[in-house]
């Protein structure tokens, strides 16, 4: 039984090449990188000037273990969770841990100056406003240089 499974790459590679597994590993390689970019999960809420993004970062316990930065339309989060078993053989991982970093879209430039974020029961929320552009026309007042 043993042997069909050792053979069972051998016409693969007749017909692939010799690197046709070799694809795969890279395809599975990129997807873990992709699910680490996708970290934390959010849901981004809209009403009208306010933007309400919720993001579920399980295991916080100081707030020091998380950074948020604001520029434009892109929120940027970092930190690190520590899960209390590193003296223990892990058999399965499925909970994140350790450092990340993800930038968020935005649906619009919000205020860097206006920012409140809070963390409860593994989510951080954080209210967001929108940057409004005031409009650069203006009346200009001309001196009548006759009447001097």
């Amino acid at each position: 039984m043993n042997d069909f499974f050792n053979d069972v790459p051998k016409p693969f590679k007749k017909f692939f090449g010799e690197d046709f597994w070799g694809n795969f590993d890279h395809m599975f390689q990129e997807f873990e990188s992709q699910k680490k970019s996708q970290f934390p999960k959010t849901n981004i809420y809209e009403s009208g000037n306010e933007l309400i993004c919720l993001l579920l970062l399980p295991g916080i316990e100081r707030m020091d273990d998380i950074n948020l930065n604001v520029n434009s339309n892109i929120l940027s989060v970092s930190g690190t969770i520590h899960l209390p078993f590193e003296s223990y053989h892990s058999n399965k991982e499925e909970i994140f841990a350790g450092s990340f970093k993800r930038d968020i879209q935005l649906p619009f430039p919000v205020r860097s100056d206006k920012v409140i974020a809070s963390y409860k029961r593994g989510f951080l929320k954080v209210y967001l406003y929108r940057l409004l552009v005031k409009s650069s026309q203006s009346s200009i007042v001309i001196e009548d240089l006759e009447k001097e």
